[in-house]
């Protein structure tokens, strides 16, 4: 009788290769994962940049063509003044409403990238809440 088994170990040596390959298989969701969200924010800064070009290149020709239409009742100096000092104006409205205006969209938009969504869970139980 032969007492040699020729079963696969499924020992300790078992559980570290399951180990192993669960770890390795998470590395490779997370670089996955990294390489999305990478992918969408660098797409993201790039239209971004894109628009600012276009938007300042017109900007800049209509703010020439603003200037012109107003120099026929001001005069070509303070046409442009007061173009300049629309955009003083507006600069200091962004700079007054910038959080509003920039740091919460960003603040929004990466973590929602980076974040996962929140789970909606339902609670049936009748608990009262802290604040009451």
């Amino acid at each position: 009788m032969d007492t040699t088994d020729d079963r696969p170990d499924t020992g300790f040596s078992g559980i570290a290769d399951t180990i192993k390959t669960y770890v390795g298989l998470l590395m490779e969701d997370t670089r996955l994962n990294l390489a999305e969200k990478l992918t969408r924010l660098m797409s993201a800064i790039a239209v971004a940049a894109l628009l600012t070009v276009f938007i300042t290149a017109a900007l800049l020709f209509l703010s020439i063509a603003a200037g012109y239409a107003i120099a026929e009742w001001t005069g070509p100096l303070w046409a442009f003044v007061i173009v300049a000092g629309f955009y003083v104006l507006l600069i200091a409205l962004l700079l007054v409403f910038r959080t509003a205006l920039i740091v919460n969209p960003v603040a929004r938009f990466i973590s929602r990238l980076v974040l996962p969504a929140p789970q909606k869970s339902e609670r049936n139980d009748k608990s009262a809440s802290v604040s009451e």
